[in-house]
């Protein structure tokens, strides 16, 4: 066992001071930096990479750069834009020691593989997109950020995307903040139907295009007439395919969109003067007050499950989340979805800080809202293996890790906590 161990070292300190070039068309989990070994990233150089050497850096709230890279790497591909996972970001951590190992990899990357800070552009979800958005706050050599799942206010004038799930618990929060930049030229947001999570590939071609559009415009690499003309004419599709089944507000998303990744590439008129009209159609002024009137019944709720989340039983809770769960399957608005959402990642708060004081009644509590709203979670079986074990009840305690295991829990998920480790 001790020789198995001695080999795994030998293997990290061999990936550690990789200097050798990287093989194209394979994605490298987990390179240690040469001034700091504690530190480290994925990366992934397509076979097809582009003479502008550009690049997406990653930053999910779990710290694992591998998972982004593994979804985008085909659009990688298409595009030929390389892919960095950022590994030294995740959720809990403290944002000024974020923004210092950014910087310390940005170094290496420049170092490494000549890859400049301006050349890059931060894509982060969840945790992770507000982890982005500090960077981009702090470093003026930032120019692109994307964000989705969450959302840091930016400060500094970059170009910016921001993809909205309208399934995502935190739709009205990006929503709220599209709205606020309804006059920045350098903003864009897409809606997508999704939940929170990483948007499918169908999405995140938007950002492949979005990207080099906005990169061509500001003349930092050279105009591609073939591919503008191409990226035009997907747009107006969409434009278009959106007006014809009448949705409305979509059209206008598309339009501004189009506008903005293609003005001065391409001549946008028609597309500028149909949104132009677009904006007193009265179709879409009737979906712009329903999307009000549904902002605030959502947002009124979620303050009542706050209030209510610790002072009511859980007969009353078992009522309400039934109710959520039977409306969601004919609700097209997405809010009952959304709310259940809500409840999910607000039981884990709120039992992070129960189980920091050991208050096993409070956690008798939430594990049920938990468990209830979000049942295929294995997040939720995890912590009511650690409320058995609170409660010295082992196979109870088992019996929801083994559940956890069945929902898809991860084994090094269970093995990084001692105990839950200590149950298997």
């Amino acid at each position: 066992m001790k020789q198995l161990s001695l080999l795994m070292i030998a293997i990290a300190m061999c990936i550690s001071c990789k200097s050798e070039p990287l093989e194209k068309g394979k994605i490298y989990n987990n390179i240690r930096l040469q001034k700091d070994t504690t530190l480290g990233y994925s990366i992934y150089l397509p076979k097809k990479a582009s003479v502008n050497k550009l690049a997406f850096m990653f930053f999910d709230p779990h710290g694992d750069g591998f998972y982004p890279i593994s979804l985008y790497k085909n659009l990688a591909e298409q595009f030929g834009i390389i892919l960095i996972g950022n590994n030294n970001a995740q959720n809990g951590m403290d944002f000024n020691t974020i923004f210092s190992n950014y910087i310390q990899l940005s170094n290496e990357l420049n170092a490494m593989y000549n890859l400049s800070s301006s050349d890059i552009c931060l894509w982060g979800f969840s945790g992770g997109a507000k982890a982005a958005m500090y960077c981009s706050n702090n470093s003026k050599a930032i120019g692109y950020c994307i964000y989705s799942g969450s959302v840091l206010p930016l400060q500094n004038p970059i170009e910016c995307l921001g993809f909205n799930g309208t399934k995502d618990m935190n739709y009205t929060d990006l929503l709220s903040y599209d709205l606020t930049q309804a006059q920045n030229n350098s903003h864009v947001q897409i809606e997508f139907n999704g939940k929170h999570a990483w948007c499918d590939t169908i999405t995140a071609i938007n950002a492949f295009r979005w990207f080099l559009l906005k990169k061509m415009q500001h003349n930092e690499i050279k105009r591609d007439k073939a591919f503008i003309t191409k990226s035009y004419t997907s747009f107006k599709k969409q434009f278009d395919n959106a007006l014809a089944v009448k949705q409305y507000r979509n059209a206008f998303i598309i339009g501004k969109k189009t506008v903005l990744c293609l003005n001065e590439l391409y001549d946008v008129t028609p597309v500028k003067m149909a949104v132009g009209k677009l904006v007193n159609d009265i179709n879409l002024k009737k979906e712009m007050k329903t999307l009000e009137m549904n902002y605030n019944l959502e947002t009124t709720t979620k303050v009542g499950y706050q209030a209510n989340f610790l002072a009511k039983d859980t007969t009353y809770w078992k009522q309400e989340i039934t109710q959520l769960i039977k409306k969601s399957k004919s609700d097209k608005t997405g809010i009952n979805e959304r709310l259940l959402g809500y409840l999910s990642l607000a039981s884990y708060s709120y039992a992070n800080k129960a189980f920091s004081q050991y208050n096993i009644a409070d956690l008798e509590k939430i594990l049920f809202i938990y468990h209830l709203s979000d049942p295929t979670n294995p997040e939720q079986a995890l912590m009511r293996a650690k409320l058995w074990m609170l409660k010295k009840d082992a196979p109870n305690a088992k019996a929801c890790i083994q559940e956890a295991i069945q929902l898809g829990a991860e084994q090094n998920r269970i093995d990084n906590d001692a105990v839950l480790k200590a149950l298997q």
